[in-house]
């Protein structure tokens, strides 16, 4: 094919995925935010470690249920998400699934990350990075829960057919403190906070969408408070109306420090 033959084809092509987005009208939104505590920041419990001492007692475990960060209050491992009963449109940018699949790592005697985003269909490599053994508990509820021995420095593939309405804990039953979260949905509109509370979700569709907040030790979130306004949470739940002409930046939002009082795991 000669050259300028070949760029012909190749911007029409364009054109024509471009008007076909503009056919049906979708446009596309940012959301972002970040989450504070509402008190004095807590300490980091240590966690007693009974089984393997001498390889998981030299890593300084600390209880990862609520962690806050001292210099700006943030709150990380909250997680939020679009929920909807119908189907949600996705980018064409997000459709498919990236060419790196998430990993949830049994390292230093912990879960790496304590909380991760995984898409229905989408391969979760299991994996055991350290030098002694462990085994993941997925409690799923729409699908059959597993739990098994994660081979060392063989990952252990796994997928999720269905989502799941809340998140769903992994345990390691040889190591009884280790948990961690997985959010199993069917888009990718997920997002969970970073070690400043931040988080940031992109090329949601506009419109009205209701979001879940959610975090391990309340579960959902009961009220929010937005630069210093309560904000319309209900159950968790918040209706956020996204334009696709600028982002939605929710600025801070504060969770009182009685909501994190009750432990729930």
């Amino acid at each position: 094919m000669h050259l300028p033959r070949c760029l012909a084809i190749c911007v029409f092509l364009l054109m024509c995925a471009a008007g076909s987005e503009a056919a049906n009208g979708q446009a596309w939104g940012v959301v972002k935010g970040r989450f504070v505590f509402g008190g004095d920041a807590p300490k980091a419990v240590p966690l007693d470690i009974e089984r393997d001492a001498d390889v998981c007692g030299k890593h300084g475990l600390v209880d990862e249920s609520l962690v806050v960060n001292a210099e700006n209050l943030g709150i990380r491992y909250v997680a939020i998400w679009l929920d909807s009963k119908e189907p949600v449109p996705v980018h064409p940018e997000l459709a498919t699934f990236s060419a790196e699949p998430p990993v949830l790592d049994n390292r230093n005697c912990r879960f790496e990350p304590h909380m991760l985003a995984v898409r229905t269909g989408q391969p979760l490599l299991l994996m055991n990075s350290d030098p002694v053994a462990h085994n993941a508990a997925v409690y799923v509820r729409r699908t059959t829960p597993f739990s098994e021995v994660i081979p060392q420095n063989k990952p252990l593939e796994k997928k999720f057919s269905k989502a799941e309405t809340l998140p769903t804990r992994v345990d390691c039953s040889i190591h009884p403190w280790m948990k961690a979260w997985l959010i199993i949905s069917e888009h990718p509109y997920v997002a969970i906070t970073d070690a400043d509370g931040n988080f940031e979700l992109q090329n949601v569709p506009a419109g009205d969408w209701k979001f879940r907040l959610w975090h391990e030790r309340p579960g959902f979130l009961q009220a929010v408070s937005r630069n210093g306004t309560p904000s319309p949470v209900t159950k968790g739940t918040w209706t956020l109306k996204i334009s696709g002409a600028e982002t939605l930046d929710l600025g801070e939002l504060e969770v009182a420090q009685d909501q994190f009082a009750a432990k729930k795991r």
